[in-house]
């Protein structure tokens, strides 16, 4: 199975990047991994491993539920991230350990009862040898639970940057493969349900999440320059060398309809929620 792509997209400036917004990504993204928490429905004593752990802030979550019997490890491909994951639970000092791999080819030292994850699991290349790899490392009778982005038409806080930048484009870019990796890839439930099913998980299960995202920033302007550092725009503007000057002005502009009292900007998002089970 091959991620290269995903490994050196993560390990490059992109990993970085998270890196130095850790705190800010984890505070936009907090709400999901309460979501994925309560559907995990982890005791205390139980062994959880979290499928692209980033920074870590879902597997500190974890940990801090289930205590020091076999506590929490998280598993990512980006060496920055998993870094500064470490640091952190250092820092706090949770029983959580991380692992620099790739999970669709991981071999975890002890079985987990429940696999976890919070927006990891769209990237790989082959999900459904990936998945069955992952489910050999859980218990059986364990458990699946993870977050993943319904399609992007349908989460605005991905879009509007997008769609700031159209106008200013020096070529259409070519339509996007919806199972192409990334954070898109998994907006089709059935296919996710499919891929799951051929991984030989059981009892799965999707639900619909939709909410606001509070975006991080206190004004429009520090928004509108953080929504450019991260995401498919960031992308974009490097690939076409796009005026940035114009295209913040006009994400600005765009985003003034999602503007609270306090200055700070809401908008939709739209995830599935997926739990399973090995049986």
């Amino acid at each position: 199975m091959n991620n290269a792509d995903q490994v050196e997209y993560w390990n490059g400036p992109a990993g970085q990047k998270w890196v130095d917004q850790s705190d800010r990504l984890d505070a936009m993204l907090a709400p999901f991994a309460d979501t994925v928490i309560a559907a995990a429905a982890l005791k205390p004593g139980e062994a959880v491993m979290d499928i692209g752990c980033g920074a870590g802030a879902l597997t500190l979550r974890a940990a801090a539920v289930v205590g020091a019997g076999q506590g929490a490890l998280g598993v990512d491909v980006s060496a920055p991230l998993i870094a500064l994951a470490r640091a952190r639970a250092a820092e706090a000092d949770l029983p959580a350990r991380f692992e620099l791999a790739d999970a669709s080819a991981f071999t975890a030292p002890d079985p987990a009862d429940i696999v976890i994850s919070r927006f990891g699991v769209m990237f790989f290349d082959d999900p459904a040898a990936a998945f069955a790899n992952i489910r050999h490392a859980v218990k059986p009778g364990g458990r699946l639970a993870f977050a993943c982005w319904q399609a992007l038409s349908l989460n605005d806080w991905a879009l509007a940057p997008l769609q700031a930048a159209m106008p200013f484009l020096k070529e259409a870019p070519a339509p996007a493969d919806p199972t192409a990796p990334g954070p898109f890839a998994f907006q089709d439930k059935d296919r996710v349900a499919g891929i799951l099913s051929d991984a030989g998980w059981a009892n799965v299960v999707i639900e619909p999440v939709e909410q606001a995202i509070i975006l991080p920033g206190d004004d429009t302007e520090s928004t509108a320059k953080f929504m450019m550092q991260l995401g498919p725009l960031s992308r974009l503007l490097a690939a076409q060398g796009i005026d940035e000057a114009q295209v913040e002005a006009a994400l600005i502009a765009l985003m003034q309809a999602h503007k609270s009292p306090e200055g700070r900007i809401a908008m939709k998002s739209a995830c599935w929620q997926v739990s399973a089970g090995n049986a």
